[in-house]
């Protein structure tokens, strides 16, 4: 799918008249207009709809440019081109009216997806432009990308919300049912909640289940193409956690989100096949090495040499590096092979077609830039024609044959800096803010004394 700033004239007369009826049919009052910042947090403002049609539309909506390049709290580091050196000022917000969604928990809202422009209309490296960027070197290539998701996150009660650390988790505290049909059903009037809503939002869900740790659970997508299968994850996730909020519960995707074992580390899994301009799939190769062709060897070997910059995106925040360790199910090393869950890159076989799950992702990763660096690899190799080597076979977390993936954020911004083809792909912009991000909360980190330390050392020493 273009991107908004790229769709054709008749393209978007189309859509307005289509979000006119919509808006007029469903007494629609007001509109959500939203960009997935570099954490992947949606940040927004809502607008009457009659504001929403009779300007945003056409003209676009006044978005501060500092906010691409803030941590969470909103906090800016220097030199990222988004601060003083534009004097703070703003951007323009572009719907992208193809993402326009009636919100059917609050029927009278809608909510859509937008580009970020600057004051010259220059458009901004979000990352949703970055994976636009990306998706059209794709076509250039002459593939379309085709995602499938895999959204392991918590539900909790918030206790004391005050003490962020030792929240109450529900509703199976410090049980391990994962898989039952009593641990649905405990949950089945929520999940149901989620599910017909999601349903309502056009994001193709057709699995949730309970997972390994009590309150953890799987939601799984459809494959689809475009941004749109992207944009399903980011709606997916907001729904998730505003349905649980209005049940008094919590909704998390961090990917560690406690010290007790009880309660394992949540993962994102991105599935992904090619399919060339007629839509055949061009990963699979009956006759081939497992079942791929020459261009899914590539591919995959193209993922796995841009795997530890890669890390960086998977794996964005100081907490995400906790996950991985041997017996979590999250990959140690740079490594592939056949339906094997300890590789960081598994081929899955089935009877919807072969296609490569990539395991690296922590739970909060930013699902755009997560598939645009994916898929940039991923070509790469296809052009480069390089090869993967021997797959691996039995525990491939502890096999030393395979290089590690870095063990914390810094090591994994250096690398994700140094790569000279993601800079290329994902744009020096982009890569010159993202890396500038996570460069300053590793500093804000290293300055700060963790539980941890205080319970190990203040008291003896």
């Amino acid at each position: 799918m273009a991107s908004v700033t790229q769709r054709s004239k008749t393209d978007k007369q189309d859509l307005r008249r289509q979000v006119t009826q919509k808006i007029e049919s469903a007494g629609i009052k007001q509109v959500r207009i939203v960009t997935v910042d570099m954490n992947g947090v949606p940040r927004a403002k809502m607008l009457t709809a009659d504001r929403f049609l009779g300007h945003t539309v056409d003209h676009g909506h006044a978005w501060a440019l500092p906010l691409v390049a803030v941590d969470i709290w909103q906090n800016l580091p220097d030199r990222t081109g988004f601060g003083e050196e534009i004097g703070f000022g703003n951007g323009l917000l572009i719907p992208d009216l193809s993402s326009f969604r009636q919100l059917p928990w609050e029927p009278e809202t809608a909510h859509v997806f937008c580009d970020l422009v600057d004051r010259d209309h220059k458009p901004v490296p979000t990352p949703r432009q970055v994976l636009a960027r990306v998706l059209e070197r794709a076509t250039a290539l002459g593939y379309e990308p085709v995602f499938g998701s895999e959204c392991e996150f918590y539900i909790f009660r918030p206790v004391d919300e005050s003490k962020p650390s030792n929240p109450g988790f529900a509703p199976l505290q410090g049980m391990q049912v994962w898989f039952t049909d009593q641990g649905l059903g405990q949950m089945h009037p929520l999940l149901d909640q989620i599910r017909r809503h999601l349903v309502a939002l056009e994001v193709p869900v057709y699995e949730i289940f309970n997972e390994h740790g009590g309150g953890q659970y799987e939601l799984n997508l459809s494959p689809a193409t475009g941004l749109a299968a992207i944009d399903a994850v980011c709606l997916m996730k907001i729904a998730v956690k505003e349905i649980c909020y209005r049940n008094g519960l919590r909704a998390t995707f961090l990917g560690k989100i406690t010290n007790d074992p009880e309660f394992p580390v949540s993962g994102y899994h991105l599935h992904q096949s090619l399919r060339d301009r007629r839509g055949n799939d061009v990963m699979t190769d009956p006759s081939g090495s497992l079942g791929l062709s020459d261009i899914g060897r590539h591919y995959v070997a193209g993922v796995l040499e841009h795997a530890a910059g890669m890390t960086a995106i998977a794996a964005p925040t100081v907490t995400a590096y906790k996950r991985f360790t041997p017996g979590t199910w999250a990959p140690t090393r740079v490594s592939w092979g056949f339906d094997n869950r300890t590789a960081m890159l598994r081929v899955v076989p089935g009877t919807e077609g072969l296609h490569i799950e990539n395991r690296l992702a922590s739970a909060e990763a930013n699902p755009y830039l997560l598939a645009a660096a994916m898929t940039a690899a991923g070509l790469d190799g296809i052009e480069r024609k390089v090869e993967p080597g021997e797959p691996g076979s039995g525990n491939l977390l502890e096999d030393a044959k395979y290089p590690l993936l870095p063990t914390t954020m810094i090591d994994a911004v250096e690398a994700f800096a140094k790569d000279e083809m993601l800079t290329a792909a994902l744009g020096k912009e982009f890569v010159h803010i993202y890396a500038a991000l996570l460069r300053y909360v590793w500093k804000r980190f290293l300055s700060y004394v963790t539980d941890w330390e205080i319970q190990e050392y203040r008291d003896l020493l």
